[in-house]
């Protein structure tokens, strides 16, 4: 029985009989009924939910519970009897209004809608029920504070989808973007384009000044791309110092699109070059970005980030501070590269590099060293030269593990030849890379194959670059010296084709200069060549050093270096790199004779 029946019964049962029969008889039930509603009332009071009764026929608050008058931030007595219209949203009245044409019994809706009071919006979930009380119609609201939820969600949304740095898109989300706008591409007919921008030298700026202010950086280089973008453009933070722009409807033809992007990433490029203060420290930086164009099917997103990311490596490459387009010899190149990096992996494990030994001669002609110079031996290719490989060692850091083998190999071989051939070569020269010469442990792992070998230090000279030289000048001298203080001794090699400079020439203690081959190629008639060469010739004598020309290959170029006073020669005038084996027949059988 439903509690309008119950008390329509009590009233009838009250008609009948008169005042002392009702006391006797019903008052003891009316006291219990009147403490079991106060009870109830109270209990609703107590309910963080909003619970509101209306007659559905003239939307009128028949009942409520003191959370409404929290929440609506009224009296009960404004409210009873009130329209609920006027306390509602729309959206909500809509689905009362829905819930009514129905009809149904007891039917339920649910709607979560917003509204505003003094503390600001409030989440609420409303649930709607459609109900007959004594064959009359009303509706049952309830309502609950759902902030806390929303606000959760919208905490987990931006952790998942959102850098919590600079606040853009992450790489999830910036990956949903570029799907979408792949198919907008293909229905609308018209381009796209994805820029990958990564900047220069950032790990630097983090590794000198500190994290903070490289987070600073980013922050400010965030909103300086984000002022050249279009509503419709997205600018996504992918990771670490590298952003990503997604550009979408940049032209319906090919010339129109790759203009259209190229301004853009010229926009992007002047503004990130600009000065920046990082909490009083001003800084300036440059950038690299890769520019790939897409139009409908014919990409996908994985497809795509990947040639963004081979034109913006592209730039690097090239000098950064640059702007690439993807090409697809581009892909080619990355494809070669890695492809020649496993087998370079395996060539190493399984000892399929070589040595060959070029030799270096006297103004007589007589050979006083040899220069150690690495080959790969490929199963199918046959014989690879350094040039086609060194390369990829270096990128991959291939180079340790492959210098250390050549390291060992010459050092053994030379002990041999001292055995063999006592005083047939006064030196053994060692290329060294820049990744090499770094590593921490380097002057050790030199001493340890000395002794492996059981060579004699002084019959050591390593080859630096100069490049390895300017990049840590004081870690560089340091080594040298610990390696110098056991006998070895140090060449520049390839001198005058990187930052050379009589500073640092002064500074560093090297027994050796080498002429790079590519000033000796033309040194009889090109008179910017000669110049050079007699320059650095004279350099050399004045500091002591010996110096040697690399890349002799005829009697005019002999002519001219002996004329300008070089004494020391390499090249295919006196002999090409060569097996250990051919080198011994060739010169040091002859010269032991």
């Amino acid at each position: 029985m439903e509690p309008f029946d119950q008390e329509e019964d009590i009233r009838q049962k009250i008609i009948g009989l008169g005042e002392s029969s009702v006391r006797k008889s019903y008052y003891p039930q009316l006291q219990d009924r009147i403490l079991e509603l106060e009870r109830f009332h109270a209990l609703l009071d107590r309910s963080r939910e909003l619970i509101v009764l209306v007659e559905a026929k003239n939307r009128t608050i028949v009942d409520l519970n003191a959370t409404v008058c929290s929440i609506f931030e009224a009296s009960r007595e404004s409210l009873v009897g009130s329209d609920i219209s006027q306390w509602l949203p729309f959206e909500v009245m809509d689905k009362m209004r829905a819930l009514e044409n129905h009809r149904e019994k007891d039917a339920r809706s649910i709607i979560e809608t917003t509204m505003n009071n003094s503390e600001g919006n409030v989440f609420i979930e409303f649930v709607l029920e459609y109900v007959l009380f004594n064959h009359e119609p009303y509706f049952v609201i309830f309502g609950k504070d759902i902030s806390e939820r929303k606000w959760a969600e919208s905490k987990i949304h931006t952790l998942a989808f959102y850098d919590t740095l600079t606040h853009l898109p992450n790489r999830q989300l910036f990956h949903e973007r570029l799907m979408h706008a792949i198919v907008i591409t293909q229905r609308e007919h018209s381009y796209g384009a994805l820029l990958m921008i990564d900047l220069d030298n950032f790990k630097a700026l983090n590794d000198t000044k500190g994290h903070h202010l490289g987070d600073e950086l980013l922050k400010q280089v965030s909103d300086r791309i984000s002022s050249v973008l279009k509503e419709n453009d997205t600018l996504g933070r992918i990771g670490g110092d590298e952003f990503a722009v997604l550009m979408e409807n940049v032209g319906d033809d090919e010339p129109s699109a790759l203009l259209a992007t190229q301004n853009c990433a010229l926009r992007i490029k002047h503004l990130i070059n600009q000065p920046y203060m990082l909490l009083g420290y001003e800084h300036t930086c440059s950038s690299s970005i890769g520019i790939v164009l897409f139009h409908g099917e014919c990409h996908n997103k994985e497809t795509l980030f990947k040639q963004a990311d081979i034109a913006m490596y592209q730039a690097k490459h090239l000098g950064r501070n640059r702007i690439c387009f993807y090409d697809p010899a581009m892909q080619a190149n990355i494809e070669h590269k890695m492809t020649m990096e496993a087998e370079l992996r395996r060539a190493i494990s399984k000892e399929e590099m070589t040595l060959f030994y070029q030799p270096q001669v006297n103004l007589e002609g007589k050979i006083i060293g040899v220069e150690a110079l690495v080959r790969w031996n490929h199963p199918q290719k046959g014989l690879i030269p350094p040039n086609a490989f060194i390369p990829v060692a270096e990128e991959t850091g291939l180079i340790i593990p492959l210098g250390n083998w050549i390291m060992h190999q010459a050092c053994t071989q030379m002990a041999a030849w001292m055995q063999q051939y006592p005083k047939s070569l006064k030196h053994l020269s060692i290329n060294v890379s820049v990744k090499q010469f770094q590593e921490s442990n380097f002057c050790d792992s030199v001493i340890d194959v000395l002794k492996q070998s059981n060579l004699l230090a002084s019959y050591v000279r390593l080859e630096l670059t100069e490049s390895l030289i300017v990049e840590n000048m004081r870690e560089t001298i340091s080594k040298i010296e610990a390696l110098r203080a056991v006998g070895l001794s140090f060449a520049l090699d390839d001198f005058g084709t990187g930052y050379s400079s009589l500073a640092y020439l002064k500074r560093l203690p090297l027994d050796e200069i080498k002429i790079d081959q590519s000033f000796v190629r033309d040194i009889y008639n090109d008179n910017n060549d000669a110049m050079i060469v007699k320059t650095i010739i004279e350099m050399a004598n004045n500091f002591d050093l010996d110096v040697i020309a690399e890349g002799v290959e005829n009697k005019e170029q002999f002519a001219f270096l002996e004329e300008n006073g070089c004494h020391l020669f390499q090249g295919y005038l006196f002999g090409k790199p060569m097996p250990a084996e051919e080198l011994e027949r060739l010169f040091l059988q002859y010269k032991a004779v």
